[in-house]
C-alpha cells in the first residue's frame, strides 16, 4: 500500500520540476506541508513574492469527474475551495495543480485562457481547467512581478 503522504510529496515534487523547467524560478515544496502559518500552498519560491498560490494534489485515480456537477461536494471542489481559501488567505491568486495515476498534471486557475485551446470551464467554481504544460507554455503565466514563463524560461537555457 502506498503511503498517502509519499504520494503527496512525490506530486509536489513533479509539480516543483515542471515548474522550475518553464520557468527558470528556484521552487521548493512549503516545509511541514503547509502547516506553517505563515505560509500557504505547496509551493513556493524562497526571498520572492509570487503571484499564486500553489496547491497540489495527486491521487491515485481522477476525481475531476461528473461529481464536479451532480453532487455539492466532491474531492475536486474540496481542492478547488481548499486552493481558493488559501489564495485569499496570502492575497495570491489560486492556481490547483492536480494529477492521478498515470495521467499528465492539469491545472484549475481563475484567469480566463487567451491561447490554450483545449481546456473546460467550470462555471459554479469559477475555474478553467486544462493540462498543467500547455498552461504554462501558451498562457506564460506571470509568476513574479515583470517575469513572465517565456522571458524566465529564455534566461534559464
Amino acid at each position: 500500500m502506498v503511503d498517502s503522504r509519499a504520494k503527496g510529496a512525490e506530486g509536489e515534487k513533479q509539480v516543483k520540476e515542471l515548474l522550475r523547467k518553464h520557468t527558470g524560478l528556484p521552487f521548493e515544496r512549503v516545509p511541514m506541508s503547509g502547516a506553517l502559518p505563515f505560509m500557504k500552498g505547496d509551493l513556493f519560491v524562497p526571498d520572492t513574492s509570487i503571484h499564486y498560490c500553489i496547491e497540489v494534489k495527486f491521487y491515485k485515480n481522477s476525481h475531476f469527474d461528473d461529481k464536479i456537477l451532480t453532487n455539492k461536494s466532491s474531492e475536486f471542489i474540496r481542492w478547488w475551495d481548499q486552493a481558493v481559501t488559501q489564495a485569499k488567505t496570502s492575497q495570491k491568486k489560486p492556481v490547483l495543480f492536480f494529477k492521478y495515476n498515470r495521467s499528465k498534471v492539469f491545472v484549475a486557475v481563475k484567469d480566463a485562457p487567451q491561447s490554450t485551446k483545449k481546456f473546460m470551464y467550470i462555471g459554479h467554481l469559477g475555474c478553467y481547467v486544462m493540462i498543467a504544460e500547455e498552461w504554462l507554455i501558451n498562457e506564460q503565466p506571470e509568476f513574479v512581478n515583470g517575469q513572465n514563463v517565456s522571458k524566465l524560461s529564455a534566461v534559464s537555457k
